[in-house]
């Protein structure tokens, strides 16, 4: 099933820019239309005894984990939204194909954390109220996963497995645009010879769509989860890294901006105060779930029980710096930065830089006039 996904999703993201934008506004169809159904669902169909009242959904706390220490058991359960809630930068990685990016780009950045946040929110009540009271129940359910376990008790089997179906289809709408997200990553890195095999990656196909990036990306996922089958401590390690290398990216530029002194605003801008308290915060939250992320979930983990993700965040740092101060053929001897506008990429594209078939788009070309 987790291998059909990725090749499904795969065939729905190698199509141009054109016929994406198209889908995407079809995905956000898809992911409104869920949004209302699971939470209209649930609220009606769920039977009066297992609905909630709205002191056990905002002030019960209950300890199903095994650290001993409540307001550490807190900290803990602050990793499922964090992994949720991450990834808002993916509007930056495809801002070479955006018209007006300066602009578009932090607009779409911004109103997608604050429509997460209230639809997440929306979400999570909508559960809290229609779960019931035996919450031990649904984390041990036999089903493997709990939301299913929920599912069958307030709708039944044929409604759970509608609901659930709805759900998966729009989990592959929202995997196709991440898989675009990542592919047009993976290809500006590949374009500026930041990866290994970067000759191969960078190639554009004939409608100009990064094909091998796309078909990299997806590879390599179907790879980390393929890892589940054998060790699923291994492949939470590689989540939690995930995470990490997420907020290592995120707050470089922010404690760049801390302590230097010549940050340059955009076009969108907070003013200087709320940037500076606002990246501020930012940085002492983000390190804080840093090392969250590095520990064990459970309190006194045996060797199956352990997070590796230091073991596998070692492993990476290590080729990396291998990778670049390699003698002769590392990194340093020919990585010379980002191509920074469109028209460092026209002036350095005497060799096929980035491929074959590489076209502009409207905002792109009127720049060159």
């Amino acid at each position: 099933m987790f291998s059909s996904t990725v090749f499904l999703t795969f065939g729905m993201t190698c199509y141009p820019t054109a016929v994406l934008n198209k889908l995407n506004l079809f995905y956000i169809f898809v992911q409104l239309a869920m949004l209302v159904a699971f939470i209209t669902t649930f609220l009606v169909v769920t039977p009066p005894e297992l609905k909630n009242t709205p002191s056990f959904v905002f002030t019960d706390f209950q300890n199903t984990g095994t650290w001993t220490s409540n307001g550490w058991a807190v900290m803990m359960s602050f990793l499922t939204p964090v992994w949720v809630v991450s990834g808002f930068e993916s509007a930056a990685t495809i801002a070479e194909e955006a018209s007006n990016a300066a602009k578009a780009v932090p607009f779409a950045m911004v109103s997608a954390l604050v429509a997460g946040t209230v639809t997440g929110w929306a979400v999570v009540l909508t559960i809290a109220f229609c779960m019931g009271t035996d919450i031990p129940g649904i984390i041990t359910t036999p089903l493997g996963q709990p939301l299913a376990q929920i599912a069958f008790n307030c709708l039944g089997k044929h409604g759970s497995i509608a609901i659930l179906l709805f759900l998966w289809f729009s989990s592959v709408c929202n995997c196709s645009i991440l898989l675009v997200a990542a592919s047009r990553e993976t290809f500006a890195f590949a374009r500026d010879h930041g990866l290994p095999g970067s000759s191969f990656l960078r190639v554009l196909s004939s409608s100009s769509v990064p094909t091998r990036a796309i078909a990299f990306v997806a590879v390599g996922s179907l790879v980390e989860g393929l890892l589940m089958l054998i060790n699923s401590i291994a492949i939470n390690s590689i989540f939690n890294l995930g995470i990490m290398g997420l907020y290592f990216a995120y707050c470089m530029p922010l404690i760049l901006r801390l302590v230097y002194g010549n940050f340059v605003p955009g076009v969108w801008y907070m003013g200087d105060k709320i940037s500076y308290i606002s990246s501020l915060y930012s940085v002492v939250w983000m390190s804080f779930v840093f090392v969250l992320l590095l520990f064990p979930s459970y309190q006194n983990p045996g060797r199956d029980e352990m997070n590796y993700a230091i073991v596998v965040l070692g492993f990476v740092l290590i080729f990396c710096i291998m990778y670049y101060f390699c003698p002769k053929v590392g990194g340093k001897t020919f990585f010379t930065g980002p191509v920074r506008t469109i028209d460092e990429l026209v002036s350095v594209d005497r060799e096929g830089l980035v491929g074959r078939s590489y076209e502009l788009n409207s905002a792109q070309a009127a720049g060159l006039k």
